[in-house]
């Protein structure tokens, strides 16, 4: 019998001839009927008849159904009446005189089945005109689609209520996983099928259900554990299914986002829920050099991230909007955001099965992000954002970080949707404070975000003290940090670059206008612009429909007002003892004003870039979706301003001023309005409702004037290497919340109250915040109007060189680098003319019912000599000098300075005598001044000879109370040295640490000015007599 077994071909379905020779045994000693010879029950027998027939024979009965309604096969070389079989022939003649199949060679006649090239050539019908209504099934030569059709059959007939403990039928789909494992392990049986692609086949039939697929699938993978065991299954699994990942890899990488393969994803949906699938999937997508970010996308899972209306490669073409000026934008946006939507939650349906099939494939599934996000850091780098031409070739896509911000996203919503939900409070803030250094304490740790610990954080750790870290950290502290770690990389970098572009397009058209009126709009020089222009345009739209796709803005929302409830429960978790095993939140406290004076240890684990992307996404969404700040409602908006106001004026929770300045946008973002916003073509169907109720209704909004001029106040010294220009950046929105906030009468009082309070305490050691904030707010206007007006006049004079002719003369590359440096110009001048105009406003407005500390002796003749600075510049006979082509476009607007400038004057001019109209008003200022003007040009006069010791040295203004500075032994006016110490609190000589308190009058020299004062005036007196 071993020689018979050796050669038979079932054999080779069993591990060993020892194994066939035990199942062989077992069928001869069960004394089973055989298969030809059994009776098969009548269908028009009676329920009473069925039920007496012994559970044997109806089993073989059953069998010899299968053989021909499911397999169809037959060893008779005879047609039987309605029955279309495939006469095995060469297993007829081996098992001759048996002439029947049954449980024994069943197997055997499935594989022959299998090995037959074309069934068609061996069917045996009757009659023979049937072959005109021939079962597809019964000829079909892939092995793997009639097998999963007998499985499938099989399966309908155990479904049915008299078969279900029939073992036969359990038999038989047995033997189809084991012949459809034997195929896979061994397709060189089968050489001229592809195995791979008839598996695919199958996922895009869509009359095959998920539960068939899933179920043959699971039988074949118990085939290769019983054969390899669970350690080497998932090589042997990955060399079956390798060719048809292959495929699937290859079809997404040649595909665009709108013309990709959906039935992939059946398949790839049924593998990742598999824990052994999964593994396979997991390794065939093992990026080849993990340290290099842009081999992620070089494979299956990051072929189909990088799906999207973006470039595949960072230096790739931009397929869409190829013709801005022509199309629809959007029309081409909805395509766009219905095709992503599909790709990401697909995705996402993918990476959550990874993630719950088991603790292992979970493992490896946050290891392939967190390598990911690793290797690609390189993208959050400043030069990342700014050249985005070039790029980083090393890094994935921006498709491909946007599509897997999504995925983590999608993984977020559990508890991100309900802020009451304690899931929440789940995060861990120490979670980025970790430093793994191997596979092992990755899974330890529960931490797979790579070298995050050397990000910087909301304050230093304390000295001599190491970081907390928890135990362990469990999925939603690392979906969260994952999650910001996404989009930190992808999100803000590529809003950063849309902002840059959509610059770099206005700087274009006024450069093509220009063009146009001097060339022509038929010129070279006009239609290679036009060009140029269009193709900007094209990566414009693509990178905002990329950042505007809804679902994923909708989810990115949910996360930030999440991400603000934490990080203010985090401030004020407070109970800390050091070391812990968990250092989450675990439930709410209620939030107060003032805040706690302990700082938590845990924000020195916090990086900064979880609140910068929270910046980030309120600056977009104002500018190219304010309709999602009012869908969510009050609720929505409450925490987003609550984090504002913890950290915005708070150094000791988040030391970066540049960050608490950006805080500050925040606030501009979530304003109802702004006022020099042009109308928009689409508005907001919401309006504002929600927002205007934040700023009259937020139980904290009596904290935001407090906060708001800290950080205004704060950032002039950064104690940072940084552009003396970048403090007017930052203060640019400060002035529009500000303008906005003074209308609102609750804020106005802040502004009042903050007045009165620096006013009552000019001469404390500290100066008051409020009195160090006007400081630098006419410093402020007198750099930039100043500034202004220099650049006015140099691009007046550029101006009428070009026109007159001058530059056609000039070389080329010098005519360029002229045209080049007027259009820098121009942007800076543009630049310092919003700034001053805003500066200006802002004093024009808080003069109007805060007047006595700006007519304090301190502050007094600094806003006198601004205002009649520029006053006489602006009117006076250079005014002409500023006169330049196409004011608008440059932001000048004098008349409205002008007017500002005497409003400001006038209201000063009320609070000591009252008022009545304007006019009157400025006819008494007037007057007015040529008085004190007249004053003065004569005591400037009488004291123009005064010996330098009694000079200021730094005004060079003859000393009132003069006062000796402690650690450089030199003598100022106190005034002076109190203007200087209102910005900068060191000596202004040697740079020490210098207060108020610490200066002593000089008295001696005091007496010595008063004395020659009063005998200059006293000679001045005695001229004017004799003259008389």
């Amino acid at each position: 019998m071993r020689d018979n077994l050796e050669n038979n071909p079932f054999s080779a379905l069993f591990p060993s001839v020892n194994d066939t020779e035990k199942f062989t045994r077992i069928i001869q000693s069960s004394g089973q009927i055989p298969l030809g010879t059994s009776n098969v029950v009548a269908r028009n027998k009676s329920v009473q008849e069925a039920s007496s027939v012994s559970p044997e024979v109806k089993c073989d009965s059953e069998i010899d159904e299968i053989v021909k309604r499911v397999f169809h096969l037959t060893l008779k070389n005879e047609p039987i009446p309605s029955c279309q079989l495939v006469y095995l022939e060469d297993l007829a003649t081996a098992l001759a005189p048996e002439d029947s199949i049954d449980i024994n060679n069943l197997g055997q006649a499935l594989f022959e089945r299998l090995l037959l090239e074309d069934p068609s050539k061996h069917l045996v019908i009757h009659p023979p005109q049937e072959s005109s209504h021939l079962d597809g099934h019964v000829i079909q030569k892939n092995v793997i689609t009639y097998l999963f059709e007998c499985y499938k059959r099989l399966y309908e007939r155990k479904s049915s209520a008299k078969n279900k403990d029939l073992p036969c039928i359990d038999q038989g789909i047995g033997l189809i996983y084991q012949n459809a494992a034997t195929a896979l392990r061994q397709c060189e049986l089968f050489e001229n099928q592809s195995l791979h692609l008839q598996i695919l086949e199958l996922f895009a039939d869509e009359n095959v259900t998920n539960h068939n697929l899933s179920y043959f699938f699971e039988g074949i993978i118990k085939e290769f554990i019983k054969e390899d065991g669970e350690i080497e299954v998932i090589n042997s699994l990955l060399n079956a299914f390798q060719l048809t990942l292959d495929v699937i890899h290859k079809d997404f990488a040649s595909r665009s986002l709108l013309s990709y393969n959906g039935s992939y994803f059946r398949f790839l949906h049924l593998f990742s829920a598999n824990k052994y699938l999964g593994q396979v999937l997991l390794k065939h997508s093992a990026p080849k050099n993990p340290q290099l970010g842009n081999s992620f996308a070089d494979t299956l899972i990051g072929a189909i991230l990088c799906l999207s209306c973006l470039p595949k490669s960072q230096n790739g073409l931009f397929e869409y909007f190829d013709k801005p000026l022509q199309q629809t934008p959007s029309i081409v946006e909805g395509n766009i955001w219905s095709s992503t939507q599909n790709i990401c939650e697909n995705l996402h349906k993918i990476f959550y099965n990874l993630l719950k099939c088991s603790s292992e494939v979970r493992h490896q599934t946050l290891n392939w992000i967190g390598e990911c996000l690793h290797s690609n850091a390189a993208r959050g780098k400043i030069w990342s954002s700014h050249v985005f031409h070039i790029g980083s070739p090393a890094c994935v896509s921006d498709g491909f970080i946007l599509n897997l911000s999504s995925v983590l996203l999608h993984l977020c919503q559990p508890f991100c949707s309900d802020l009451k939900d304690v899931k929440l409070l789940k995060i861990d803030p120490t979670y980025c404070a970790v430093n793994v250094n191997s596979d092992e304490e990755s899974r330890k740790k529960g931490v797979h975000l790579k070298k995050i610990a050397t990000e910087t954080c909301l304050i230093p750790a304390p000295e001599n003290l190491s970081r907390p870290t928890a135990d362990c950290y469990g999925f939603v502290s690392e979906c969260f940090f994952l999650a910001h770690r996404a989009l930190d990389l992808g999100f803000r970098v590529i809003f950063e670059r849309l902002m840059r572009l959509n610059q770099d397009l206005a700087r274009m058209q006024r450069a093509f206008n220009d063009a146009q009126s001097q060339a022509g709009a038929q010129s070279e020089l006009v239609q290679a612009i036009g060009e140029r222009m269009e193709m900007e345009m094209s990566r414009y739209l693509s990178f905002r429909a990329a950042l505007l796709e809804p679902t994923s803005l909708q989810m990115m929302s949910q996360l930030h007002v999440a991400t603000a409830v934490w990080l203010v429960q985090v401030t004020l978790n407070t109970d800390i003892q050091v070391p812990m095993s968990s250092y989450a939140p675990m439930k709410f406290k209620e939030m107060s004003f003032p805040l706690p004076e302990e700082i938590p240890i845990t924000l020195s684990c916090i990086p900064e870039f979880i609140i910068e992307n929270t910046a980030c996404f309120l600056s977009f969404v104002r500018r190219f979706n304010p309709r999602n700040l009012e869908e969510e409602g009050f609720n929505f908006l409450n925490p987003l301003l609550t984090e504002v106001l913890v950290f915005m004026g708070s150094p000791q929770r988040m030391k970066n001023p540049h960050l608490r300045a950006r805080m500050a946008e925040c606030l501009e973002s979530l304003l109802p309005h702004h006022n020099e916003e042009q109308p928009m073509l689409n508005p907001n169907p919401l309006g504002c409702y929600f927002r205007e109720r934040l700023f009259k209704e937020h139980p904290f909004r009596k904290q935001i004037i407090l906060s708001l001029l800290d950080v205004f106040v704060g950032i002039e010294m950064t104690g940072q290497s940084v552009a003396f220009e970048q403090k007017f950046n930052y203060r640019r929105p400060m002035y529009i919340v500000m303008d906005y906030l003074w209308q609102i009468e609750d804020h106005r009082k802040c502004f009042k109250i903050l007045a009165t309070e620096a006013e009552a305490n000019m001469e404390a050691v500290t100066p008051p915040l409020f009195l160090r904030f006007i400081n630098l707010l006419m410093n402020d206007a007198v750099f930039l109007l100043d500034d202004a007006l220099s650049n006015m006049a140099q691009l007046r004079q550029m101006q009428a060189a070009r026109e007159a002719g001058e530059w056609e003369n000039l070389p080329p590359q010098e005519r360029d680098q002229n045209e080049g440096f007027l259009q820098h110009t121009g942007m800076i001048a543009r630049f310092d003319n919003i700034l001053g105009r805003e500066t200006i406003h802002t004093l024009e407005f808080l003069t109007s019912e805060i007047t006595s500390i700006f007519c304090h002796p301190t502050m007094v003749d600094r806003i006198a000599s601004m205002l009649n600075y520029f006053l006489y510049h602006l009117v006076g006979p250079n005014k002409k000098n500023f006169k330049v082509k196409d004011q608008k476009e440059y932001e000048f607007n004098p008349a409205g300075i002008v007017m500002d400038i005497c409003k400001i004057y006038v209201h000063l001019y009320k609070s000591r005598i009252g008022g009545g109209s304007l006019i009157a008003d400025l006819q008494a200022v007037a007057a007015k001044v040529a008085d004190l003007a007249s004053q003065q040009q004569t005591e400037e006069e009488i004291l123009a000879e005064a010996p330098d010791e009694f000079l200021d040295p730094i005004m060079s203004t003859v000393m009132v109370d003069p006062v000796i500075l402690p650690s450089s032994r030199k003598t100022v006016d106190r005034s002076t040295i109190a203007r200087h110490l209102l910005s900068d609190q060191t000596d202004p000589f040697n740079r020490s640490p210098l207060t108020m308190d610490m200066v002593t009058p000089n008295s001696e020299l005091l007496s010595q000015i008063q004395t020659w004062i009063k005998e200059k005036k006293q000679q001045a007196r005695n001229s004017s007599d004799s003259q008389d």
